[in-house]
């Protein structure tokens, strides 16, 4: 079962970036005979995303050599469209400008991300990439376990589970597995939708953009990190999932956690806080702590067991937003999330913990 989904994420992605389709100040040498999605992203460029661009990344990025993508000659937008990466129509949450993070400049907010994701995603759009993909309708998350029944998208037995947490400022979701029916289920793609007054909010990020699982019948999988914060949204919003791809699979494939770039920072920063804080219940002493994070491989500190542990731990983190990373929020004492450990409520020591995980975490961004 396939729907078109793409007139759904254009219009959030709009929404996000701001853009009234058809009103645009079209540049020297446009037509008229610029479709509404060219309008629509070419509008976004130039009254949201260039206002980022210009007071955060122009000082550098719009003189100095080899990484002028923002130089005026001929036109701004056409270099960052033809620079190797930086913005990538075919995958956009792969982008190099959304995941540079912190470097010489600053790191982008969550909401200069969502704004120029939503361009980009704009930008795909014009450029005919819609994407063909099933959409469920949406539900209301309860806190605590939910189960949401793949049956009504043909796959019969198959269902996505996750536990649910309201926060102050919106939701974490965490355990987040697919389960598979009688004849398996193959995902690619999965995407969370927030509903708010009706209107779709596609994941700001689209954490799950490169990830495709494959489990076999009566087999689970954890769904890529297994986590999903969502912040600034009302805590009862609702949800909806979309997939690219939603079909019955024969066999398993469960996508291993992806390997981490600075494993020796992940081992100098990370791996003493972690072990200090976490290993003697999500080390495997505890199997309810293990399977919502394995941190088995932590205190293995051979090259092979902190490459494993690295990439554990990566699983949990948000590298547009680590704040938002469940490895924080859970232990956060101040998020609200429910977790048996708080730091006995020490805001001093928690922060302690987040920064050492942050200076690898930092390493981390492309």
């Amino acid at each position: 079962m396939r729907l078109v989904i793409a007139s759904v994420l254009s219009l959030a992605a709009c929404a996000n970036a701001g853009c009234t389709a058809g009103a645009i100040a079209v540049r020297e040498g446009d037509g008229d005979d610029l479709s509404e999605e060219e309008r629509a992203a070419l509008e976004s460029f130039d009254k949201d995303v260039m206002p980022i661009l210009s007071e955060n990344c122009a000082a550098c990025h719009a003189t100095m050599a080899n990484i002028d993508f923002l130089k005026s000659e001929p036109d701004a937008r056409q270099r960052m469209m033809e620079w190797p990466d930086l913005v990538k129509i075919d995958a956009p949450s792969e982008s190099l400008i959304l995941n540079k993070g912190s470097h010489e400049g600053p790191a982008l907010t969550v909401d200069q991300s969502a704004t120029i994701l939503g361009w980009i995603q704009l930008e795909r759009a014009a450029a005919g990439g819609e994407d063909t993909a099933v959409e469920m309708d949406p539900f209301q998350p309860v806190a605590g376990l939910n189960s949401i029944d793949l049956g009504v998208i043909g796959l019969s037995g198959s269902s996505i589970s996750f536990r649910m947490e309201p926060l102050a400022v919106g939701m974490y979701l965490s355990e987040i597995m697919l389960s598979g029916g009688p004849d398996g289920a193959h995902l690619v793609h999965p995407l969370f939708v927030v509903w708010e007054a009706e209107t779709p909010e596609p994941d700001p990020i689209d954490r799950f953009a490169g990830l495709e699982l494959s489990v076999a019948s009566g087999q689970e999988a954890m769904i890529g990190g297994g986590t999903a914060v969502f912040v600034d949204v009302a805590p009862d919003s609702q949800l909806s999932l979309h997939f690219e791809v939603a079909e019955a699979s024969a066999g398993g494939g469960a996508s291993e956690p992806t390997g981490c770039a600075a494993v020796a920072a992940f081992t100098a920063s990370a791996q003493p806080a972690l072990s200090a804080s976490c290993v003697s219940c999500h080390g495997g002493a505890n199997s309810s702590a293990t399977n919502a994070t394995n941190m088995t491989k932590v205190n293995d500190l051979t090259s092979d067991g902190q490459a494993a542990a690295c990439a554990q731990i990566l699983s949990r983190v948000n590298l547009a937003d680590p704040t938002a990373s469940g490895i924080f929020v859970a232990p956060d004492p101040g998020s609200g999330a429910s977790h048996p450990f708080k730091f006995n409520g020490d805001a001093n020591a928690f922060g302690a913990f987040q920064s050492s995980l942050t200076q690898w975490i930092d390493q981390e961004t492309p």
